[in-house]
């Protein structure tokens, strides 16, 4: 899955003017990104998303001007893996054959993806299921929020079936960032996290940084003492947490509750001494990041998160082996 699933979805919550959903349904051979991807198109031109490393949406959204008018869906099919120098996707990783769906959001398909967004936020999972006739009209589209338990795979399939073809995937909620402390330097964090598609949870015991005023991006807010926190906020190891109040005694007390779960990852801002005071001993310090983030020389809140990021996304791959 996309870490950019959620924000795509996000795109379509206030919109008003016609919208086209592009989906990869199958690809035959090699392409830049998996089955199961989908972007936005609306009509005014602007795009959400993306479906190759920019060779295909171009001409995508050539083609749904017609489909804005007839309101009819279509499938798309592009074979990248030509050898003449204008050949789809050459140079880009693509070779190979990508069939695209590509349907107008009906007023029933917006109100099932907004479903499938808060489903997501709210931790649980999406089966989706297409059936096609044998010229790929799209015969039945389903939605169906399961507990993320029953996911028996998250790789999308494409089959023939008796009258057709099915196109299946599950969509799966995105890691969620939990950051403690809502400093100045945390806005721009939360900002990049939310923007690659992270689920961010604001924890703090000041309400009056603690919001949506100060922190537009965060999803949740969480206010109170560091240890009721930990007790909301039900710590899983999909769960990637950040300390960074700068308040000694806050930030102990927040890591030492953290410490009875076991979430992906605990990075910790601040330097090397004052880390090693916050931890209890004796304790395994191997699943700790501190000082956190990649060593890239960073310098100021922005570069910093960025480091921040880029340590949370390596450690979610390989978790992942995506």
């Amino acid at each position: 899955m996309m870490l950019s699933t959620l924000k795509i979805l996000e795109s379509i919550q206030d919109e008003n003017e016609k919208c086209i959903l592009a989906t990869i349904i199958q690809i035959e051979g090699s392409a830049y990104l998996r089955e199961g991807t989908f972007m936005i198109i609306k009509e005014n031109g602007e795009k959400v998303g993306m479906l190759s490393a920019g060779c295909l949406e171009e001409d995508l959204l050539l083609r749904c001007r017609e489909i804005f008018q007839t309101e009819i869906p279509q499938t798309v099919i592009y074979d990248t893996s030509a050898i003449d120098d204008v050949g789809w996707g050459q140079g880009m990783g693509c070779n190979g054959v990508i069939r695209i769906l590509v349907e107008p959001i009906t007023q029933s398909l917006h109100t099932s993806l907004l479903s499938v967004k808060e489903a997501l936020v709210q931790g649980y999972a999406v089966y989706h299921e297409k059936e096609f006739s044998e010229d790929f009209t799209v015969k039945k589209s389903a939605f169906e929020i399961i507990d993320e338990d029953l996911v028996t795979s998250s790789l999308p399939t494409f089959y023939r079936t008796d009258e057709g073809y099915r196109f299946t995937y599950y969509f799966t909620p995105p890691p969620i960032l939990c950051v403690f402390g809502a400093g100045e330097d945390a806005i721009t964090l939360v900002d990049l996290a939310s923007k690659i598609g992270f689920i961010v949870k604001l924890c703090d015991w000041r309400s009056g940084l603690c919001n949506e005023e100060c922190f537009p991006n965060a999803h949740e807010y969480y206010i109170g003492s560091p240890s009721h926190i930990v007790d909301l906020l039900r710590i899983s190891q999909s769960h990637f947490i950040v300390i960074m109040s700068h308040h000694f005694s806050k930030d102990q007390e927040f890591l030492h509750a953290v410490l009875n779960f076991s979430p992906a990852y605990i990075g910790i801002l601040g330097s090397k001494e004052r880390t090693r005071r916050l931890l209890p001993d004796p304790i395994n310090r191997d699943h700790i990041h501190y000082p956190i983030g990649l060593p890239i020389g960073a310098q100021g809140p922005e570069e910093i998160a960025v480091s921040i990021m880029a340590e949370i996304i390596q450690t979610y791959r390989m978790n992942h082996g995506k």
